[in-house]
């Protein structure tokens, strides 16, 4: 059987507080699980919930103070913007660099570099210094480099935010492929859908501490549940598991549908009888299974005005012909709260959305339509005599 590729036991990172506090914080604590080979595992929770600690514990770049993790294979790490290039060096000589800090023969990065850069899209700036690369080049050369120099694990943080909505795809697409070849990835970020459409599997901190260790949909529920206790946010507005209905039936895992049928989405939310009212935005997203967005909808862009009031609040979006092409889909509502007395931010579960009929279609909208045919028969006639 063959080795975990990570194996952490009992992590634990504590940090000296500030003078006269007389105390440590302990900024990962007592962390233990294993990543398989070929896995894609997302490490997901709030700001200073230990994520990057962790992340640099299992790189080598700091030690634990107590507890181990065997790491089996050579690692690619992306924590942070620029981490491990040399701000004098050009990108070419950062990657030759990065290889052999990695271990790796001039030969084998001769091999890759190519694809290193063409991947990265950096050519006319690969013979610059990097200390006059954007942030968002710092990323594509640095997330190059770390996915092509083969390694048996990638660890990604957020830093591939900075890049720009088709690199962060080119990004995930590549993480897939490195997962099929045999790679694992640690992947962490707060755009939770990337972490779904990537990972089977997710881990979820909170307070330095290991809270949730299971599949994907279900890490994110937990984590979505645990924003709606904490502070900082309006408390008991998230949408709950079960309170959103389609079409008058409570939401379950998937929903089924025709094209251009109606639709008529009901999301009920509390907000206690001593907040303030809230103006809200809902909006309505459904994507398709490789993730691209098909319907994006936004209760402002027709001028209405959401308001959460205190007590029970039912908001609703009603679509009268929905004219998706057969197929699957993703559906979930985002309730948006712009208030800085209370921001609120919560998205409910995805839901499929299982479109019936013929499958014959590459697109993905099918709106209703016929075909014709005409002829002019009189001018069509021959005459057989001349």
């Amino acid at each position: 059987m063959a080795p975990n590729a990570i194996s952490a036991v009992g992590l634990t990172k504590r940090y000296r507080g500030a003078p006269g506090s007389g105390g440590w914080i302990e900024a990962v604590s007592d962390v233990s699980f294993d990543l398989g080979p070929g896995e894609a595992m997302g490490l997901i929770g709030r700001n200073g919930a230990g994520k990057s600690t962790l992340l640099r514990i299992l790189s080598r770049v700091t030690r634990p103070s107590a507890g181990h993790a065997d790491v089996y294979g050579r690692i690619g790490a992306l924590l942070e913007v620029g981490t491990g290039f040399h701000p004098e060096l050009t990108g070419r000589e950062n990657t030759y660099l990065s290889g052999a800090i990695l271990g790796m023969s001039r030969r084998d990065v001769d091999t890759r570099f190519d694809a290193i850069v063409a991947f990265a899209e950096m050519g006319p700036f690969i013979d610059m210094p990097v200390k006059h690369y954007s942030s968002g080049m710092y990323a594509r050369l640095g997330f190059a480099v770390a996915a092509h120099l083969l390694p048996a694990i990638l660890i990604v943080d957020e830093v591939l935010a900075v890049g720009d909505l088709p690199f962060q795809a080119k990004c995930l697409a590549h993480m897939h492929r490195l997962t099929e070849n045999g790679t694992s990835v640690l992947f962490v970020s707060h755009n939770l859908l990337a972490v779904a459409d990537l990972c089977t599997r997710a881990l979820v901190m909170n307070g330095g501490r290991l809270v949730f260790d299971g599949p994907v949909n279900a890490a994110i529920a937990d984590y979505r549940r645990a924003l709606a206790t904490s502070d900082g946010v309006a408390r008991g507005t998230a949408p709950t598991e079960g309170r959103m209905t389609i079409n008058g039936e409570p939401a379950a895992a998937a929903v089924e549908s025709r094209p251009n049928q109606s639709l008529r989405i009901d999301l009920a939310a509390d907000h206690p009888a001593d907040a303030p009212a809230t103006a809200l935005i809902l909006n309505l997203v459904i994507e398709t299974s490789d993730g691209r967005t098909a319907v994006h909808l936004r209760s402002d862009s027709n001028g209405t005005a959401l308001v959460l009031e205190p007590g029970r609040n039912v908001l609703t979006v009603v679509i009268d012909e929905l004219p998706l092409a057969p197929g699957n889909y993703w559906l979930w509502l985002r309730v948006v709260g712009l208030d800085p007395r209370q921001p609120i931010m919560w998205d409910t579960e995805r839901v499929l959305l299982a479109v019936g009929g013929d499958q014959a279609f590459e697109s993905v909208v099918l709106p209703r339509h016929h075909f014709a045919h005409a002829a002019d028969r009189a001018a069509a006639a021959v005459d057989p005599d001349g």
